[in-house]
């Protein structure tokens, strides 16, 4: 069987649009290049009419997507002229937006503003997480000299977070910290109710306003004994 003229010059002109190219991209950024069970390069290959291969060190990602030898840091693309440039160009916005979304940062504090940082009942550092919209895992040191901070999102959350946990570290670093014994009789009056009394009492010394910030700083530690005084610790 002979194929016609009109055919065999179709098949020809397919192969000479045909062509590939690397692109550098660093393996780091490869699985959330591929996606999950490579959703998002199935897609790109399905929408530019390409073949998108990637190292073999990502074939268990790839779904035996690495039969090239590639390079660690090496994504090939192969097809029509205008398919490769048009994956190309989303495969390398999708690398700038990896670099600007997934950044990692971490640092340390000290074990006395662990409990500020954290808020009562982790009511802090979700308000900061959510005003950040970064993600942020606080990781405490086994000898309990304090922890370590791990923030991850994009660089200006990155920044945010950091910002606002600092912050309460510097102004734990301020503080001073008072014992005072306190007889009984008097703790109702102190404590006043619903604990307004505490509250004022931090503000009229200075302290922040916001109940979520004054939590801690003011602790009354009741004693074994009800004829032995109480203890009021004080932080400001």
């Amino acid at each position: 069987m002979f194929l016609s003229i009109e055919i065999l010059a179709y098949y020809l002109s397919l192969q000479a649009d045909e062509t590939s190219e690397i692109l550098n991209i660093p393996a780091q950024y490869h699985p959330g290049l591929i996606g999950q069970s490579g959703k998002y390069v199935i897609r790109l290959e399905e929408k530019y009419g390409v073949k998108i291969t990637f190292s073999r060190g990502l074939s268990e990602n790839a779904e035996g997507r690495s039969r090239e030898h590639l390079k660690p840091d090496e994504v090939l693309v192969k097809g029509g002229k205008r398919g490769v440039a048009g994956a190309k160009s989303e495969l390398l916005e999708a690398v700038e937006f990896e670099k600007e979304s997934n950044n990692v940062v971490q640092f340390t504090v000290p074990a006395r503003a662990i409990p500020r940082i954290l808020g009562r009942g982790g009511a802090t550092i979700r308000q900061i997480k959510d005003d950040s919209d970064a993600t942020i895992d606080l990781d405490k040191a086994e000898d309990g000299s304090g922890a370590t901070i791990t923030c991850r999102g994009s660089k200006k959350a990155i920044a945010a977070a950091k910002a606002a946990i600092q912050s309460i570290v510097d102004q734990v670093g301020e503080e001073a910290t008072e014992v005072l014994t306190i007889e009984n009789k008097f703790h109702k009056t102190l404590i006043g109710g619903g604990g307004q009394g505490l509250r004022n009492l931090i503000i009229r010394c200075g302290g922040p306003a916001d109940p979520k910030a004054q939590a801690g700083l003011v602790r009354l530690c009741a004693p074994p004994f009800p004829s032995i005084p109480s203890v009021l610790i004080m932080s400001v």
